[in-house]
Order: C-alpha cells, then sequence, then structure tokens
C-alpha cells in the first residue's frame, strides 16, 4: 500500500539522483585521487633515484678510499726499502 506523495522510485532511482545531484563533487573527488596517486609516485621516484645516486657515489668514495690506503702502504714499503 502506497501514501500517495510517497517517494516510489527504487535503490535504483534513488542512487541515479543521488549521483546526478553529486557528479560534480564526485569528478572533483576522482581527480584529487589521480592527482595525489602522480604526486606519491613522483616523490617515491625521487627517493628511489637519490638512493641509487647515494649508493654509486658510496661505491666510488669506498673505491677511492681503498686506493687510496694501497697508494700509501705501497709508498710506505717503498720507503722502508730505501732506509735498508
Amino acid at each position: 500500500m502506497k501514501v500517495s506523495g510517497q517517494n516510489s522510485r527504487g535503490w535504483k532511482g534513488k542512487l541515479g539522483a543521488w549521483l546526478g545531484s553529486r557528479w560534480r563533487l564526485l569528478a572533483v573527488a576522482v581527480l584529487v585521487l589521480f592527482a595525489f596517486n602522480k604526486l606519491v609516485g613522483f616523490l617515491v621516484g625521487s627517493l628511489v633515484l637519490i638512493a641509487f645516486a647515494n649508493r654509486i657515489v658510496g661505491r666510488i668514495l669506498g673505491a677511492r678510499r681503498v686506493f687510496q690506503q694501497v697508494q700509501q702502504v705501497v709508498s710506505d714499503s717503498g720507503d722502508r726499502g730505501e732506509k735498508m
């Protein structure tokens, strides 16, 4: 039994009306979500690039330190040989 003036639409009708009244808000929410996703991806990519550069620089500096130590050992042993 329906009362006159009562909304006789089903759930699909109510959902359509709700989406129709709020479509702009939903579109903005989706755009903000995609923009946030892109921003997070950019930040994570930047951090990965910085970590990669840090690893390369660390290896170069480590190799340079080893080279200097070997050079020092060679020059010290050469000095000892000359003194004898």
